[in-house]
């Protein structure tokens, strides 16, 4: 067929259309011998509706493929939420300085689990530095404390003794304090979570205030 029988078939009303298209289809099947014109309508819609079924069928895979990974999408999505909502969650309330005597200042570090389940294996290391240096071990005092089994919401105090000395040159703003807090713990699936962070005596405001952390169990600070 040529071009120009193209475009007068385009051009040419809905009746001489369908007069030109029955006679292509004559045309197509003009070679294939003992068909007769009803034979070869018959195998022009079989063929119609082969290739309207494999169109159909391969939307159909893609409709799958996509429903797969939804499903594998919501699967992991509920178990990370999970996994994030059970699971203790160690870190420190606050620092304070609750009593001052002729000879210490006491610090109280105060850790909890703000988590709703507990932790186990809790080992807590709270180690105090004045510029630059870490505090003399007091009589009676742990690097390390072995707090075992963290409940939720229970305060564990831990406490630190500062030379008087010391604390006075703090708190006139001729030293610096930094109060190191690190802790290592376990979930109830036995997953091992860390917890540091820095607290800096700020003398304007005769407290702590935080000043760096990290969940990383290499004991990186920020």
């Amino acid at each position: 067929m040529t071009d120009d029988d193209a475009q007068k078939r385009q051009a040419a009303p809905n009746g001489v259309g369908s007069a030109n298209d029955e006679a292509a289809l004559e045309q197509d099947f003009a070679r294939a011998p003992g068909l007769s014109r009803g034979e070869r309508r018959i195998f022009q819609r079989l063929s119609n509706v082969l290739r309207f079924t494999d169109f159909m069928t391969a939307m159909m895979v893609i409709a799958t493929a996509f429903s797969a990974f939804a499903t594998w999408r919501t699967a992991r999505v509920t178990d990370l939420l999970f996994t994030i909502a059970e699971r203790p969650y160690i870190g420190a309330e606050g620092v304070v300085v609750d009593a001052i005597d002729a000879d210490f200042a006491r610090l109280v570090i105060d850790c909890r689990n703000f988590g709703q389940v507990s932790a186990t294996g809790g080992v807590a290391r709270v180690g105090v530095v004045i510029d630059g240096k870490s505090l003399p071990k007091e009589p009676g005092a742990s690097a390390i404390e072995n707090i075992g089994i963290v409940s939720p919401t229970v305060p564990h105090l831990i406490f630190r003794f500062v030379p008087m000395g010391l604390f006075s040159r703090v708190r006139d703003g001729r030293s610096r304090m930094i109060v190191h807090i690190s802790f290592d713990y376990r979930g109830p699936d036995q997953r091992q979570f860390c917890y540091s962070e820095l607290m800096t005596y700020d003398r304007r405001l005769a407290g702590f205030v935080p000043s760096g952390g990290s969940d990383q169990c290499d004991g990186e600070i920020y």
